[in-house]
């Protein structure tokens, strides 16, 4: 404890020195976590624009449909739902259906058709997944699951050149064989953001589509929302077990992209994070050693009156952690307001770049910060371990020193 006590005290011999050193790593700690709570909070941006706007985290689809598509590969609309909700991990469920048709719009030399996916959902369970609704740039969403409605993605109504409220002809094959037929309104235009799917997105009813094309209670998937994206795949290998006889995949499986951006992600921010801890160690050397160096007769003279000389060597190891401790919380206090700061406000940056598309993801033109408990505990324990370590070598130098040597050349 009084090595505690003369260490602290040594700290404030030259106050300023110490308050430079301490603000130099707080704002390297604040630095890191800022950094990590931004990529992070991009990533998650992606996560969402890919997964929460179409997709869904996880979809539960019968064996080799994701790879297939066959319009019989279908799974019964009762039963699975409530299971799936029994989970506390997962926010919503929503069944679809999936086919294709040829659609038309106009008559005579105006009309114009074109190949499309058709998309059958139930509006209530697809707004507990995805946020498909709030991006409708032209009328309204679907209004129901045995609705007329048909909701066109806006590269496909402007190939039929469709307007809201027109009517649309699809034309496609039943489950059975038959020819499947029905006639639809234009209720909206949605931009997802992913021009490739936008020129073949349509959005039904989903009992309409059923109906269509003959498929009395089945569905294709169940899309799965969970609270916690990231751990989309643990929750789907843990799921597939209970449902044996049916495929279980991942936003990592169907997006696989985004798994690749996941990898690049990780290993972007750990290089970075050692770019700001290599400044740290800078820091703080140069701050031990000075210290070191200036005390140095004093150091000799405690010596020669009998102070063990390990004693001492522990007092600048204590010094170090004193200097790392405080400057590392306090650093990790303010990293984690600003952090919290810039997740309810987002910093704006759409003056000087749009919305990017890459990989059926969009990329929004802001940065926001997540608050993650690893972002904010890592970093500073780091500071302070660093703090330590560094404060080693001066120690080792001390014991080496011999206290007449020491005060002959001081």
């Amino acid at each position: 404890m009084l090595l505690m006590k003369l260490g602290y005290r040594n700290l404030w011999r030259n106050r300023r020195r110490t308050v430079l050193t301490m603000t130099a790593i707080s704002v390297a700690t604040t630095m890191v976590i800022l950094m990590l709570g931004i990529y992070d909070g991009m990533f998650w941006d992606m996560i969402e624009s890919a997964t929460e706007l179409y997709h869904g985290h996880v979809k539960i689809t019968a064996e080799k449909y994701q790879d297939e598509h066959k319009i019989y590969m279908t799974l019964p609309e009762d039963g699975l739902r409530g299971k799936i909700l029994a989970d506390s991990r997962v926010k919503g469920v929503a069944g679809r259906v999936r086919g294709f048709a040829l659609l038309s719009f106009g008559e005579g030399e105006t009309s114009h058709t074109q190949p499309a996916e058709l998309f059958g959902i139930n509006p209530d369970e697809e707004r507990t997944v995805t946020r498909l609704e709030s991006h409708v740039r032209e009328g309204s969403f679907i209004s129901g699951t045995d609705s007329k409605d048909i909701l066109l993605g806006i590269g496909l109504a402007k190939r039929l050149e469709a307007e809201v409220g027109g009517e649309i002809v699809a034309m496609g094959q039943g489950s059975d064989g038959s020819i499947a037929a029905d006639i639809f309104h234009v209720s909206g235009i949605v931009d997802t953001g992913d021009p490739i799917r936008d020129v073949s997105l349509a959005v039904v009813g989903r009992k309409t589509l059923q109906d269509m094309l003959v498929l009395d209670g089945q569905i294709h998937e169940w899309a799965v929302s969970l609270k916690r994206p990231i751990a989309a795949e643990v929750w789907a290998r843990e799921f597939r077990p209970e449902v044996p006889g049916v495929e279980v995949t991942s936003w990592y499986g169907f997006l696989p992209q985004m798994k690749q951006i996941l990898d690049y992600w990780y290993a972007a921010r750990y290089i970075f994070a050692l770019i700001f801890y290599f400044a740290v160690v800078l820091v703080a050397v140069n701050t031990m050693y000075m210290m070191f160096f200036e005390r140095l007769r004093e150091f000799g003279i405690m010596g020669a009156l009998g102070l063990r000389i390990r004693k001492l060597s522990f007092m600048i190891i204590i010094e170090g952690f004193l200097i790392s401790s405080i400057a590392g919380i306090a650093g990790g206090i303010a990293g984690s307001l600003i952090s919290l700061y810039m997740y309810g406000h987002p910093v704006d940056l759409s003056m000087f770049f749009s919305e990017i598309t890459f990989g059926g993801t969009v990329m929004q033109p802001r940065l926001r910060c997540y608050l993650a408990v690893n972002n904010i505990c890592v970093p500073v324990l780091m500071i302070i371990g660093l703090g330590m370590i560094v404060a080693l070598f001066p120690a080792w130098r001390l014991k080496r020193l011999h206290p007449v040597d020491v005060l002959r050349e001081v």
